[in-house]
C-alpha cells in the first residue's frame, strides 16, 4: 500500500510539473484578415494590392462600414477618384455622422468637389466647415526613427492617431498606418493644436503633441530618444536580413 501510495504521488506530481495546456487564439473573421492584410499592404505602400484584400473583405461583410472606407482610401491614393467617391458616398449614406470614417470621408468629398445632395445642413454642421477651407489647412509631415530599424530590414508597422487637442479641434480623429523607420504624413489638417499617437502592438511608442499652421508644414520627428519605450523592444526585432531572393534570413 505504500509503494502505490508513493506511485500515485510521483503521478500526480509530474503532472502539476507539466505546461498547462495552451489555448487556441481567438478566432478572426475572414473580412477582419482580409483587413488586416490590406493595412499590410498599404503601410508597404501596395495600395493596387490593398484593394485586392479590401475588396474581399467587403464580398464578405457589405454592410460594415471599415471595409467600404478602407477600400475608399486606397482607391484615393492611386487617384481613382470615381471608384472612391462611390466608396465614401456609401460611408456617408451608411455611417453615423459622428464616426471617424465619416468626417474623413465628407472631407475628402468635398475636397474633391462631390459632395452627394444627401449630405444635409445637420451633417455639415457636424464637419467643422473650416476643415474644407483650403486657407485653413496645413500638413505634418515627420518620420519615425529607431536604432537599428528601417523597413528594408525588417517591416514593423502600427498607427499613428492625430487627436485634437483644444475645443476647435476636438472633433478631429484620424488614424494612419506607419511603418517604423520611415515617413509619414497627415493631410489636409486644420489649424490648431493637436496630440500625435504612435502605437505598435499595442504598444504606446510616442506622444506628442504639435500646433498645425494653416498654409503650412509642420515637422515631426519621432526619434527613439524621445520615447518611453527601451531601444531593444524594436531593435532586436531588426536582426534579421534577406537573402537574393528576398527570404528572411536570421542569425543563428
Amino acid at each position: 500500500m505504500r509503494l502505490a501510495g508513493a506511485i500515485l504521488a510521483a503521478l500526480l506530481l509530474t503532472a502539476c510539473q507539466q505546461a498547462p495546456v495552451s489555448r487556441p487564439p481567438t478566432a478572426v473573421s475572414a473580412a477582419g484578415l482580409a483587413l488586416a492584410e490590406g493595412d499590410q499592404l498599404m503601410a508597404k505602400g501596395d495600395h493596387a494590392g490593398a484593394i485586392e484584400k479590401y475588396r474581399q473583405a467587403v464580398d464578405l461583410e457589405p454592410d460594415a462600414v471599415r471595409p467600404h472606407f478602407a477600400l475608399g482610401t486606397a482607391y484615393s491614393f492611386l487617384e481613382r477618384r470615381p471608384a472612391a467617391i462611390a466608396q465614401f458616398t456609401w460611408v456617408l449614406s451608411h455611417a453615423d455622422s459622428g464616426a471617424n470614417e465619416y468626417q474623413e470621408a465628407y472631407r475628402w468629398l468635398a475636397r474633391v468637389g462631390a459632395l452627394p445632395a444627401a449630405a444635409t445642413a445637420e451633417a455639415t454642421q457636424a464637419v467643422a466647415p473650416a476643415s474644407s477651407d483650403p486657407a485653413t489647412l496645413g500638413r505634418i509631415v515627420g518620420r519615425t526613427e529607431w536604432p537599428g530599424v528601417t523597413p528594408q530590414k525588417r517591416l514593423i508597422t502600427g498607427h499613428l492617431t492625430l487627436m485634437g487637442d483644444e475645443p476647435t479641434t476636438r472633433d478631429i480623429n484620424r488614424t494612419r498606418p506607419f511603418r517604423l523607420g520611415d515617413v509619414y504624413e497627415f493631410q489636409d489638417v486644420p489649424a490648431g493644436r493637436y496630440r500625435v499617437l504612435a502605437v505598435i502592438d499595442e504598444t504606446t511608442v510616442w506622444e506628442e503633441k504639435v500646433t498645425v499652421e494653416a498654409n503650412k508644414d509642420t515637422s515631426l520627428v519621432l526619434q527613439q530618444s524621445g520615447s518611453s519605450v527601451a531601444v531593444e523592444r524594436f531593435a532586436s526585432l531588426a536582426t534579421g536580413s534577406t537573402d537574393d531572393h528576398g527570404h528572411e534570413t536570421r542569425p543563428e
